[in-house]
């Protein structure tokens, strides 16, 4: 790590810590990844290396006729809607053979954006019958021997660095002021294809562990310190050579384990002793002084600093195998801590018993503290919390909402943090009849009764137009635009995060809604606004899957407040979805999206997947996925199943091999 630039720049003694925490010819770690959603599927799914089945009497009993049925109005006998033509091949097989043509009708067929709403739709048995039809012939996928998938060995983004110094050492280094802002892919910025290492951030990771260490360094170093004593575990240094020596052997031994989250080899302790330059008495600094050294080179380390899992079935490399038990507690950490295991964690990997123990230790790790690290990360990222506090927002707008910023991102993280440790049917981010609130919110929602200084549930009254986070004030603001409301925003937000089937990007030439309206010189109401915006064709198609979502939660302002008028006209909350549904306000519109569970729960696992591996979601994922949704549907929707499900699942407890 780093080359010889960085050696140049930091000089002997960088590459003496270099030097000494090198891994030695290690065995190779997983490689760059390509990851890709299902909806990229269609354009890349022609080069998988498949055999297709040639047999087609299942498609000629069960699937013919469903295509028949249900979309044989649209693509074929000559239509040929949006290049899909079911009877345009010569054979059966030719068909079946159509990766492109079958990656187009999966996506459509999971995310029931096919038939048309005004079509005959299929029951659930059918969409599930087709889909596994298209994933186990057309794709010949095989549940006996399940792909990972790809994961890019990846550094620690900006919040595990800050979160596993703290668990190491006790000291909560300010990370934002240090280091600069991730990159995020699919949205989150644990993606290991995007977290590079450019040269100024290595420098910056060498400043931020003297810093972390400075109180240890010197000589006089504060032996009353928390640091101190969470360092060197047995007090001040003995005055002899031998023992200062097995002292400083059994604190780096210590310390390098639990900081790269696997035993460390006896060769890399010796290397890191060196560095410690013992006997004391023939070094002008401190003990405590010299042994910070060390611990310097382990915190700048690679084996600290990236997140790698080797691949340990050398007899068969191509073929996926488990990961090993301290790679599988490393995943578990940093997916719900954001950071190194824990002495329980580490001791199960060690004793090869936390595979069968993945249950309990979720229950333990969820009711720990350490899990709000977890709502806050995942929900920031999920939802755009982490934007609530910097979106702008124009006067007066921001003068009405004061400094409610980070108590309105709170409401959000907490009711995420109900869900998930009361084990609820997860659907209730969507529906809850309660919230989150302390006295200033409370009032700023017009809810009465509040009284607590503190966040506490509050029970909502019924009727009330507010539940679920469709409603938070912190959803309703980061998808608005400064001065006003942004139907679109909102409508392409719940279909992204809430129902899983985004609209594609808008052209880069679509003109702003206000150039619609220029020329006109009456008032018009934002649901005219948008009619006038999407006359063009081409915009329609997207407009009319966004907007009604959208002008369901117009009544709320662009900070999240009631109001009956917009510009003095009266607001119009009613649509009619493109799967058919019409209401008249955002309580139906809850109530619609609520009776869409299927859509939720997937995407929500599909998301939590995503931030939990560390790369997009792939076309062998979808499989698991579908049985993940389908333990949900048959249990409840409880956190806790979908939670399991993405533990157990192949993609969280194997790795794929590699060829030589």
């Amino acid at each position: 790590m780093g080359g010889n630039c960085f050696r140049r720049k930091m000089g002997l003694r960088a590459r003496r810590i270099l030097v000494a925490v090198r891994p030695r010819r290690p065995r190779r770690a997983i490689v760059r990844s390509v990851p890709f959603f299902l909806g990229a599927l269609c354009s890349l799914v022609v080069h998988l290396p498949f055999v297709f089945a040639q047999d087609s009497s299942d498609f000629e009993q069960h699937i013919r006729p469903l295509l028949k049925n249900l979309c044989y109005d649209c693509h074929a006998e000559g239509t040929g809607e949006g290049g899909l033509e079911f009877d345009a091949y010569d054979s059966a097989e030719k068909l079946i053979a159509d990766q492109k043509l079958w990656g187009k009708v999966w996506d459509n067929v999971l995310t029931e954006t096919m038939p048309p709403a005004e079509m005959t739709q299929p029951t659930a048995a059918e969409r599930k019958l087709l889909s596994r039809w298209i994933a186990q012939t057309v794709f010949q996928m095989d549940a006996a021997a399940p792909d990972p998938g790809r994961v890019t060995i990846r550094r620690l983004n900006r919040e595990e660095y800050r979160w596993s110094v703290y668990d190491l050492l006790g000291v909560d280094f300010p990370v934002y002021d240090h280091f600069p802002t991730d990159d995020t892919g699919y949205g989150f910025d644990t993606i290991g294809d995007v977290l590079t290492v450019p040269p100024p951030l290595i420098e910056k990771y060498f400043s931020a562990a003297e810093q972390v260490l400075r109180p240890l360094m010197g000589p006089l170093p504060d032996h009353e310190s928390a640091l101190y004593q969470r360092v060197f575990f047995a007090g001040k240094p003995p005055a002899e050579a031998d023992p200062q020596r097995d002292y400083a052997h059994e604190i780096l031994k210590r310390f390098a384990t639990r900081a790269f989250r696997r035993p460390v080899d006896d060769a890399l302790l010796e290397r890191l002793l060196r560095l410690v330059g013992l006997p004391l008495a023939e070094q002008p600094v401190s003990f405590e002084d010299s042994v910070s050294r060390a611990l310097i080179a382990i915190l700048v380390s690679p084996r600290f600093l990236y997140r790698a899992e080797y691949q340990s079935d050398l007899e068969h490399p191509p073929h996926a195998h488990p990961l090993d038990d301290y790679a599988l507690a490393s995943r578990l950490s940093y997916f719900l801590w954001s950071s190194i295991p824990d002495q329980q964690l580490s001791e199960l990997a060690a004793a090869g018993r936390l595979r069968n123990e993945l249950g309990a230790q979720l229950e333990r790790m969820l009711a720990d503290p350490k899990s709000d690290r977890f709502a806050e990360n995942f929900v920031g990222q999920w939802l755009r919390m982490r934007d609530v506090e910097g979106v702008h927002i124009a006067k007066p707008l921001s003068d009405t909402m004061g400094n409610l910023r980070p108590t309105m991102r709170r409401e959000t993280e907490l009711l995420f943090a109900h869900v998930m440790r009361k084990d609820r049917d997860v659907i209730e981010l969507i529906t809850a009849d309660y919230t989150f609130l302390d006295a200033r919110l409370a009032e700023y929602y017009g809810i009465p009764g509040v009284e607590s200084k503190k966040m506490r549930l509050v029970k909502i009254p019924a009727d009330y137009p507010r539940g679920g986070v469709l409603t938070h004030g912190s959803v309703l603001l980061v998808t608005s635009n400064p001065d006003r409301t942004s139907p679109v925003k909102r409508g392409q937000f719940i279909l992204e995060n809430i129902l899983g089937t985004p609209a594609p990007p808008a052209p880069p030439d679509v003109p702003p809604l206000e150039e619609a309206t220029r020329g006109v010189t009456w008032h018009l109401t934002m649901r005219e606004r948008l009619a006038l915006h999407r006359e063009d064709p081409l915009c329609a198609s997207c407009h009319d899957s966004m907007d009604p979502l959208g002008l369901g939660l117009e009544n709320f302002d662009p900070i999240g407040l009631w109001r009956d008028t917009d510009d003095g006209m009266e607001i119009d909350p009613s649509g009619q979805l493109v799967s058919g549904e019409e209401f008249s306000g955002v309580m139906e519109l809850r109530e619609i999206l609520s009776r869409k569970r299927r859509l939720f729960y997937r995407c929500l696992t599909r998301k939590m997947i995503i931030y939990a591996l560390g790369r997009g979601i792939e076309y062998t994922d979808t499989l698991e996925i579908e049985n993940i949704v389908d333990a949900m549907l048959e249990g409840e929707g409880r956190f806790s199943t979908m939670l399991l499900g993405i533990v157990e699942s192949p993609q969280f407890l194997l790795r794929r091999g590699y060829d030589e």
